[in-house]
């Protein structure tokens, strides 16, 4: 059958990646896409709505970047969508939310209280990618289950991606049977059972008292527009207006730039060098911010659930490392819950959830404010995952950081949100009693002076250089195509007889750490996925290296080396990349 010959060949794609963090490919640039993508998005609506059974009425939400072809695959997905809920007898509304941000689909569907949805978007990469993330349903529940409106959970995302690819080695007969009854008309039906515009409109107004809630603000409405001004560079992402709109609602007056939808201006990923002025991405956005008069800049990828921040200048010294936004986020995060104690507010033993990539800089804020810090593997719904489960067991987890990017999760969201980084940085300037809390944390317990904050001319500015910064860095390294867990065996066996005898002077102990989403385990199971890490540790010190390969090229990998002390890192930088070539040329 054409159909199944389609779907097979649209997963045989090399560029194709299947992962718990979604779906994407190279859909291309115009409004159309290829036979092959289609019924591919045909068939993973299809097998992610046959799976919500539990309830005779279905509300499913439909969100997107403005990738050309957007529009093309919320169709495709709809489409599926109706056929799944025909192959399981239920009633669906399908409320089609256009163009707007994660963090905002994701709220989304907790304020509408829908049983799930779909992101349509390929972050950070490329304009010709796309792709799509489905989400979790309000009535979802259970040990895997992830919070309402996150991303599905890893054992949830595995089972449609195996359905599908199920349903790739059926002969299709259903699948086509119930595709056929979707029809135009079937689809129609299902839109038209809710106001799409009406619940935007509720979606918008929930997310904003949501963040006001979690940040204790009130609309601009009672107070005049005090902080910033702020640049905000949304490159015709799904920000354009949004971004600017939720921040004046907080008081924040922000400059905009950049904010035609739909047409970007510049790369899509910010963390790199321009190729056509080969200076730093987002060195355009610091000098932008000295033209308009700006405190800061904030520049997001195309779905802005990152915000990357950048100090007013033209060089590349003021670009603030993703690390240490990272880092800073946390610490302002933690200055405000310690100001709460003190005005008698409790809310349970302090934790911060970070990921396995997330710099050792992070820990030792976490632990300067008595915070204890659970790892997890890479991956936003781990982080997310880890923190709704702290929660649960009586934690207070006011942040969790996210991979090597510096992303964060703050407060009750349930992703990244690159508004937020910018809403933290824009109020701390006008926080006295946070900078209070942060220059005793660093005077008391790190040991390092800060009454020089409170003095300065340009607060922001001073906070940021205050905030510690690990001596990090993050390579892309090539080594011959083999199994990732053959490769991790190599790279341990090269450690222990290569590496470890010329590190045994500055460092006393060493530790190989295996993380599998929430957990950190002694023994890998046999997912390939993950990433190798070890852990060295000194008297006070410590310092990590981290090595995770590509899920869509093979023999390429990324390493991450973090050090607390800099003369460590100068040491550790060449053996790590001696053990890893040494990995590669084992016979």
């Amino acid at each position: 059958m054409e159909l199944i010959n389609l779907l097979r060949q649209a997963l045989q794609e090399s560029r194709l990646v299947q992962s718990f963090s979604g779906v994407r490919s190279s859909f291309g640039l115009g409004r159309d896409i290829a036979p092959e993508l289609e019924v591919l998005a045909k068939a993973y609506g299809y097998c992610y709505a046959a799976g919500l059974t539990r309830r005779k009425q279905v509300t499913l939400l439909i969100s997107r970047d403005p990738r050309p072809t957007g529009e093309a695959i919320a169709e495709a997905l709809q489409h599926g969508f109706v056929a799944g809920a025909i192959s399981r007898d239920y009633e669906l509304s399908l409320v089609n939310l256009g163009i707007m941000t994660t963090p905002l689909a994701e709220s989304a569907v907790r304020a509408l209280k829908a049983q799930g949805g779909v992101m349509i978007t390929a972050s950070h990469n490329p304009i010709e990618d796309n792709g799509f993330k489905f989400l979790s349903g309000v009535d979802d529940d259970g040990p895997d289950a992830a919070p309402p409106g996150a991303l599905l959970s890893a054992a949830a995302m595995s089972k449609v991606i195996a359905a599908v690819h199920q349903l790739a080695q059926s002969d299709g007969r259903q699948w086509h049977k119930h595709l056929e009854m979707a029809d135009a008309t079937a689809v129609r039906a299902a839109q038209n059972r809710i106001d799409s515009d009406a619940a935007r409109m509720q979606a918008e107004r929930a997310y904003l008292d949501s963040m006001g809630k979690d940040w204790g603000l009130t609309p601009h409405c009672l107070q005049p527009l005090t902080l910033g001004p702020v640049l905000v560079d949304p490159n015709g992402g799904a920000s354009c207006g949004i971004g600017a709109r939720v921040l004046e609602h907080f008081g924040v007056k922000a400059v905009e730039i950049n904010a035609e939808q739909g047409f970007p201006e510049h790369g899509i990923d910010y963390d790199g060098i321009d190729p056509a002025s080969g200076r730093h991405m987002l060195l355009r956005v610091s000098r932008a911010a000295v033209r308009y008069h700006c405190h800061f800049g904030v520049a997001f990828d195309y779905d802005a659930d990152r915000g990357n921040l950048v100090l007013p200048g033209r060089d590349e010294s003021v670009i603030i490392p993703p690390q240490r936004v990272a880092t800073f986020n946390v610490a302002i995060v933690l200055s405000r819950r310690r100001w709460e104690v003190k005005q008698g507010i409790e809310r349970g033993k302090l934790a911060i959830v970070a990921s396995d990539a997330t710099s050792l800089a992070t820990h030792r804020v976490a632990a300067a404010f008595g915070a204890d810090v659970f790892q997890v593997e890479t991956g936003e719904i781990n982080v997310v995952s880890k923190m709704h489960a702290l929660r649960q067991a009586g934690y207070d987890v006011p942040v969790g950081v996210e991979g090597a990017n510096g992303g964060t999760i703050f407060a009750s969201a349930t992703c990244r949100d690159g508004l937020q980084v910018a809403l933290s940085a824009a109020l701390v300037e006008s926080s006295p009693e946070l900078l209070a809390e942060w220059a005793e944390v660093r005077r008391t317990l790190m040991g390092k002076d800060a009454r020089h904050i409170m003095e300065a001319k340009n607060v922001l500015a001073a906070l940021i250089d205050s905030i510690p910064l690990n001596s990090n860095v993050m390579l892309k390294l090539e080594a011959p195509p083999m199994p990732q867990a053959e490769f991790k065996r190599r790279l341990e066996g090269k450690f222990v007889s290569v590496i470890w005898p010329q590190l045994q002077a500055r460092f006393t102990t060493y530790a190989f750490q295996n993380f599998e989403g929430m957990q950190q385990v002694d023994v890998r199971t046999g997912d390939e996925s993950g990433a190798w890490r070890i852990l060295l540790s000194a008297p006070g010190r410590q310092a990590f290296v981290f090595v995770r390969g590509s899920r869509t090229e093979a023999g390429v990998w990324r390493m991450i080396i973090d050090a607390d002390d800099a003369e460590d890192f100068g040491i550790l930088r060449p053996l790590a990349e001696e053990m890893f070539q040494r990995a590669g040329d084992e016979a």
